[in-house]
């Protein structure tokens, strides 16, 4: 081998060399400007693609919502038969991305001397905007309430507030439908029987998850936008793309024409104990914050 043959050999193992280098370096440490756009959580960033190395600054922490943001729309009641009674109030959520997971809530009643007669504790979720039939809010109800004098007014008192925020929106179904669909609703006059009047409905689960509990809330409205009759039911074990029958029946006669009837159906996607599991993992959309 000449010299001369030599000397291109050694160039050739150079370039392989500093190539391999250039190549390593790039793997080991790519451009900050590739870092700080590529959608990961990276070394040197202090959030994903924003501070630390990067020239974009994080956005600050994002905070619970007021419970301001929960509205008491109204509070109804209605006589169902002898010393029997439904509750119902209708409250809403102004956030797009926090809902809670569980809220503490009480209804107060008091009689027609507007004595407080009784007070009940219970415990209800609330999604996001969007999740909501046509946003309209979510239907609290205290059904079955036995007293034997007559109800002048109620009150609904709201507490522990439990605030989460959605994960991750692409996880989702889209954003401004109901998770639980309800299908070919209808209400009917039982002609010949014990009932007065029933209400049937199909349910969809629209997502990809599976849920243990689905509730349903049934409002019936006269012409004056008048609460007249309340019902509520749930669906137990519903798998993604399935969906139940339900039917809720009164047996006593309304106190004015039927006008208009408000189907609400919604399941907790803020608790992990909702989601059945699937292939051996728990599922859920989001995580506390």
């Amino acid at each position: 081998m000449s010299k001369g043959q030599r000397l291109i050999k050694k160039l050739i193992i150079l370039t392989i060399f500093i190539s391999s280098l250039l190549f390593l370096n790039r793997i080991l440490f790519p451009p900050v400007l590739e870092i700080c756009f590529n959608g990961q959580l990276d070394l040197g960033e202090e959030k994903l693609d924003c501070g630390g190395i990067c020239d974009k600054k994080c956005p600050p922490p994002l905070m619970p919502p007021e419970a301001s943001d929960i509205n008491v729309e109204w509070v109804k009641y209605v006589k169902d038969g002898e010393n029997n009674y439904d509750l119902v109030a209708r409250i809403s959520n102004d956030n797009i991305s926090w809902g809670l997971s569980s809220l503490g809530y009480r209804f107060k009643i008091y009689n027609d001397k507007n004595e407080l007669i009784k007070t009940e504790d219970r415990e209800t979720y609330i999604m996001p905007v969007g999740f909501i039939k046509n946003e309209t809010g979510k239907y609290i109800i205290y059904d079955n309430y036995k007293y034997e004098g007559n109800i002048k007014r109620i009150d609904i008192q709201l507490y522990d507030y439990n605030w989460n925020e959605i994960k991750d929106r692409r996880e989702l179904p889209d954003y401004n439908v109901e998770i639980i669909q309800i299908n070919n609703a209808y209400g009917k006059i039982v002609e010949n029987g014990p009932e007065y009047y029933f209400v049937y409905g199909e349910t969809k689960n629209t997502s990809r998850y599976n849920f243990y509990k689905v509730d349903i809330a049934v409002i019936i409205y006269n012409n004056e936008d008048d609460v007249i009759a309340i019902g509520r039911t749930e669906q137990a074990t519903m798998g993604a793309g399935d969906g139940w029958e339900f039917r809720i029946f009164w047996l006593q006669e309304f106190t004015d024409e039927i006008a208009r009837i408000d189907y609400q159906a919604q399941t907790n996607i803020f608790s992990e104990f909702n989601f059945m599991k699937a292939y051996g993992t728990g599922e859920r959309y989001l995580v506390p914050r």
